[in-house]
C-alpha cells in the first residue's frame, strides 16, 4: 500500500493545502556531539571569536521534561516487564551529560507528573502512604528547579495534591489555579505559587562572571474543572492560560527577572485542529515578557520535522512566535534542551542565539551507552527502591481469571472483549446500588472507551492479556486512569447523541474508494464511546456533526425508544466532558472505575464472554480503510475476520497496518 497515499488521506481529513506528512521528530543530535557554530536560527555553539572579542558571551541551558505520568523506573507495572527507551530513570542519564556540559543548567517539569504509573496508584491510596510520591522524591533526587502543575495533578482530589506538594523541595507553580478567585489574576488566592525566580552565576570563556535570574512561570489547564468536576467543583477557580499569563508576566519582571521561561501545560497545535484550547503554546509565546516556552499535554515532540500551517510555528527551527520552544515526549521519553548564548550591556541581558531541541532517551540515539544509562538510573533506584517493590507485590495480586484473551488492538474498528468486561463490572456495580430504589427497574447500560489504542503513546500502548489468571495489573491495563463512577437516568434520544458524539473519531468516507484513512487524526480517540449490550451500526459515509451516523439502535431486539428512560453508567471525566447528555445524576459516590472492575472479578471469579452482536459499521462495497495497530495485534485477527484484514507492513512508528473492507 503506498504511504503517499496514506498521507494524502491524513491531509484531506485535515483539509489542508500544504504538503503536511506524517513525518517523525527530526533526527536528534547526541548531547556529547557539539553543535554546529553559526550566528543564525538554530545554531548552538558560541559565534565566531571576532564576534567573542567584542561582546563577552555567556551561555545558560535550559533543561525539561513534561509528561512523566509517573514513569520514573523504566518500568511498565501493568505489562509486568522493564520498559527500556521510556521513564525518568533513563532521562536521569542525559540530564547529567547535559549540566556536566553546561554548569549551572537549570531543570524544570512542565507537569503531569503525579498520575499514570502503579507507583502514583499505589501512592494515592488513602491512609497507606508513609513515604513522600515517589515523583517528588525522584524530582528532589534529580534536583529539578521548578515544576508546574499539569491537569492530572488534580485526578485524586486536592488532598493528595496537597500532601505531594509539601514533600517537594523545589517549588510547584500555577499562576490560574485559584483557592479563591479575586477581582482579578493578580488578586486571587492560588493553590501555588504563580512564578518562580532562579538564579544562576554565569561565567564566559574569558573568566567573566555575572549573576542572572531567570522567572518560570507556571500554566495549568482550566479544563481541570471539566475533566475532574465531581472532585474539583466549587474548590478551585481556574483562570484562561493566556489571560493569566498576560497579567503576570509583569511580575515577573518587576520582581526581578532577566527572562521568562514558561511552563505552558498545553500542546502545540495547527490551525486546523479541531479544539484550539488543547494547543494553546503558540498563543503564549507571543505574549511580549516571554523568552521561552516549554509546551506538554499532547505528548509530542518539538522541534520535529512537520510542516505547521500557522506561521507561528517554525517546526524545524524549535520557534513559537520567534521563542525558542521544546516539547519534550512523554513518560521519560525525551529531553528538552534550549541553549541560548546570552551578552549583558551593563544594563540587561540579551538574547544573541537560541537552539531547541529535543534528546531521545532511546539508547541508540542518545549517544550513551546502555550502561551509561542505567549507571544514571542508580541514584533513583535508590530512593525509589521501596516504592517499587511495593507497587510489584501490589499489581501481581490475582483477583480472578479470564477464559478469553482481552485486546485493544482492534478496539476502535469492532466490537471486542475487553470493552464488554469493563461494561459488565459497571452495570453490576450500578445495579447493586440502585437496589430497591426506582431508578434499579430501569434498563441499566455502559458506557466504555479503550483507553489504550496506541496514538501518541506508540505500538506498545495496547491492552493484551492471555486467558489466564487477572492481576490488579490487569485491571490498570484495561483501565489506566483515576475516573470514578457515575450513573445518571437519560433517555433513548440523549444516548444516541452520545454514540453520535462519540462516532466523529471516524473520518468521513468515500464508498467504492480503497485505502482511506478510518481514524480521524484531529480528534482524540478518547473521544470514542460505544456501549456494549445495544447493537447500532456506524454510517462511515454520512456527514459527522449532525445526526444520521448511528443505524439501527437497538436494545434486545427492539429499537431504542427514544422517549424511554434508562440508567447509563459512565465515569466523571465523560460526565464533565459532556454534561448536556449527562441527564439526571443518581449515583456519584467517587468510587474509582478501577475498584469496581476489581470488585467484579472477585465476584464473578471467572469471565469469558460470549460472542454476540454488538456495534459495527454499515457495510460499504469496495470500500477499504487503514488501520494501524499494535505489535500484538495478529494474534487477535478472529476480532475483525468479517472485515477481513490484510497485513500491509510496519511503519516507521512501529506499527502494524492493516487494510480493513468495509
Amino acid at each position: 500500500m503506498n504511504q503517499r497515499k496514506v498521507d494524502e488521506q491524513r491531509l484531506r481529513l485535515a483539509d489542508t493545502e500544504s504538503s503536511r506528512g506524517h513525518a517523525g521528530p527530526a533526527p536528534q543530535t547526541p548531547l556529547h556531539q557539539p553543535a554546529a557554530s553559526g550566528t543564525g536560527p538554530g545554531s548552538g555553539a558560541p559565534p565566531p571569536e571576532a564576534q567573542e572579542a567584542t561582546q563577552t558571551l555567556f551561555r545558560l541551558r535550559i533543561l525539561a521534561t513534561s509528561d512523566v505520568h509517573a514513569q520514573l523506573l523504566s518500568y511498565d507495572y501493568f505489562a509486568n516487564r522493564p520498559q527500556y527507551g521510556m521513564g525518568l530513570a533513563q532521562t536521569a542519564s542525559l540530564i547529567r551529560q547535559a549540566r556536566a556540559e553546561v554548569p549551572g543548567s537549570i531543570l524544570l517539569d512542565n507537569g503531569d507528573f503525579l498520575q499514570g504509573s502503579a507507583l502514583a496508584e499505589l501512592a494515592a491510596v488513602p491512609g497507606r502512604r508513609k513515604r513522600p510520591h515517589p515523583s517528588v522524591t525522584a524530582f528532589n533526587v534529580l534536583g529539578y528547579d521548578a515544576v508546574a502543575l499539569g491537569n492530572h495533578e488534580f485526578n485524586y482530589g486536592l488532598g493528595i495534591l496537597q500532601e505531594a506538594m509539601a514533600a517537594a523541595q523545589f517549588p510547584l507553580l500555577s499562576a490560574n489555579v485559584a483557592l479563591k478567585p479575586g477581582a482579578g489574576p493578580l488578586q486571587d488566592r492560588l493553590l501555588a505559587a504563580p512564578f518562580a525566580l532562579v538564579r544562576r552565576r554565569l561565567t564566559a570563556a574569558n573568566g567573566e562572571a555575572r549573576e542572572i535570574t531567570v522567572g518560570v512561570l507556571g500554566l495549568t489547564p482550566p479544563e481541570i474543572l471539566e475533566w475532574d468536576h465531581g472532585i474539583l467543583a466549587g474548590k478551585v477557580h481556574v483562570r484562561p492560560m493566556v489571560a493569566a499569563a498576560r497579567a503576570w508576566l509583569p511580575e515577573l519582571r518587576r520582581a526581578g527577572a532577566d527572562l521568562v521561561v514558561c511552563l505552558a501545560h498545553t500542546g502545540i497545535s495547527d490551525l486546523w485542529h479541531l479544539d484550539r484550547n488543547e494547543g494553546l503554546a503558540a498563543d503564549i509565546a507571543a505574549l511580549p515578557g516571554v523568552d521561552a516556552v516549554i509546551a506538554g499535554h499532547s505528548h509530542e515532540v518539538f522541534p520535529n520535522a512537520t510542516g505547521y500551517e500557522d506561521a507561528r510555528i517554525d517546526a524545524a527551527a524549535g520557534r513559537l512566535a520567534g521563542k525558542p520552544a521544546v516539547q519534550p515526549g512523554h513518560s521519560g521519553s525525551h529531553l528538552g534542551i534550549i541553549d541560548l548564548v546570552l551578552a549583558h550591556d551593563g544594563n540587561g541581558w540579551q538574547t544573541r542565539e537560541a537552539r531547541a531541541r529535543a534528546i531521545s532517551v532511546s539508547e541508540e540515539v542518545a549517544g550513551l551507552s546502555p550502561k551509561d544509562i542505567r549507571a544514571g538510573a542508580n541514584p533513583l533506584r535508590a530512593a525509589l527502591g521501596a516504592d517499587h517493590r511495593s507497587a510489584l507485590t501490589w499489581t501481581r495480586r490475582t483477583l480472578g481469571r479470564t477464559r478469553v484473551p482481552l485486546s485493544t488492538h482492534f478496539a476502535m474498528a469492532a466490537d471486542v472483549q475487553a470493552m464488554r468486561l469493563i461494561a459488565a463490572a459497571k452495570v453490576a456495580h450500578v445495579a447493586a446500588a440502585l437496589e430497591g430504589r426506582p431508578e434499579g427497574l430501569l434498563p441499566i447500560l455502559a458506557g466504555v472507551t479503550p483507553f489504550r489504542t496506541g496514538g501518541r503513546g506508540g505500538s506498545l500502548n495496547y491492552t493484551d492479556i492471555e486467558p489466564g489468571p487477572l492481576s490488579v495489573r490487569h485491571v490498570f491495563d484495561l483501565y489506566p486512569f483515576p475516573n470514578s463512577i457515575v450513573a445518571s437516568v437519560v433517555t433513548g434520544e440523549q444516548i444516541a447523541a452520545r454514540l453520535e458524539a462519540s462516532a466523529r473519531v471516524f473520518a468521513e468516507l468515500r464508498a467504492g474508494e480503497p485505502d482511506q484513512v478510518l481514524i480521524d487524526p484531529r480528534v482524540s480517540p478518547f473521544e470514542f464511546e460505544m456501549i456494549p449490550g445495544l447493537t447500532y451500526q456506524i454510517d462511515l459515509a454520512a456527514p459527522r456533526g449532525r445526526p444520521g451516523r448511528i443505524r439501527e439502535l437497538r436494545l434486545d431486539g427492539q429499537r431504542l425508544d427514544p422517549k424511554g428512560r434508562f440508567v447509563l453508567a459512565s465515569n466523571s471525566y465523560r460526565l464533565g466532558t459532556r454534561p448536556e447528555l449527562a441527564g439526571r445524576i443518581v449515583l456519584d459516590a467517587r468510587t474509582l472505575v478501577t475498584t469496581v472492575i476489581g470488585d467484579y472479578l472477585r465476584a464473578v471469579g471467572e469471565v469469558g464472554f460470549q460472542t454476540a452482536p454488538g456495534w459495527s459499521f454499515v457495510p460499504m462495497p469496495g470500500t477499504a480503510v487503514i488501520y494501524d495497530t499494535g505489535t500484538g495485534a495478529p494474534a487477535h485477527l478472529d476480532e475483525v475476520h468479517h472485515l477481513s484484514p490484510e497485513l500491509e507492513g510496519i511503519t516507521e512508528e512501529g506499527f502494524h497496518r492493516f487494510r480493513l473492507y468495509l
